[in-house]
């Protein structure tokens, strides 16, 4: 189902800014140009993601997976340069077949600019056609600048547990869970038959 939603891609997208930006799905050959934005990311920064890409081989691996199905990852590029991405995680079945878990990172000469929207309109768009109701994405407390980002974006706080993530110094984090509900048309789905 995801491919339909694939289809459109690349999409040119203007951020605030007038800077042009292609969003396109990863792709294999994208891995020099992928660690190259992992490694312009603040080092305080790399500890507070979910999903860390760590040395040149993570991400060839992540770059070689290509399973849209399963994780989808968009990349917004200016320049030729990846300046953000997301990524859509799809179960294979389960209790919570029907929630996709998202992620994003953008660069920080490129936030507030409109990439983590692009991103996040575009993976919304594939969710829904892969017939899932809502997403979650989850957040080290820490990443406030973040969660506002998401809530821009129509996510809302789901819930926040106090100091319940240990860093790599033991040091306590909240955890913050935020979702979006979907609109789902199940006409297409086949779930109103």
């Amino acid at each position: 189902m995801i491919e339909f939603a694939l289809e459109q891609y690349p999409v040119r997208q203007t951020l605030t800014n007038d800077v042009q930006t292609l969003i396109r799905p990863l792709q294999e050959e994208d891995g020099p140009a992928f660690t190259r934005f992992h490694d312009a990311i603040p080092s305080g920064e790399r500890f507070l993601l979910k999903h860390r890409l760590n040395g040149t081989d993570e991400i060839e691996a992540w770059c070689h997976d290509l399973n849209y199905e399963k994780r989808l990852t968009l990349l917004a590029l200016a320049d030729g340069q990846v300046v953000g991405h997301a990524t859509l995680h799809q179960r294979p079945g389960g209790w919570k077949r029907h929630i996709g878990m998202v992620d994003a990172l953008i660069h920080p000469d490129f936030r507030g600019l409109g990439v983590l929207r692009a991103l996040l309109g575009g993976l919304v768009e594939a969710a829904t056609h892969a017939g899932l109701t809502r997403l979650e994405a989850e957040f080290n407390g820490e990443r406030k600048n973040t969660v506002q980002s998401f809530m821009k974006c129509g996510f809302v706080e789901l819930l926040r547990l106090p100091d319940y993530l240990r860093d790599m110094q033991a040091q306590p984090h909240d955890y913050v869970l935020m979702g979006l509900n979907l609109a789902v048309d199940y006409e297409n789905t086949g779930a109103g038959d």
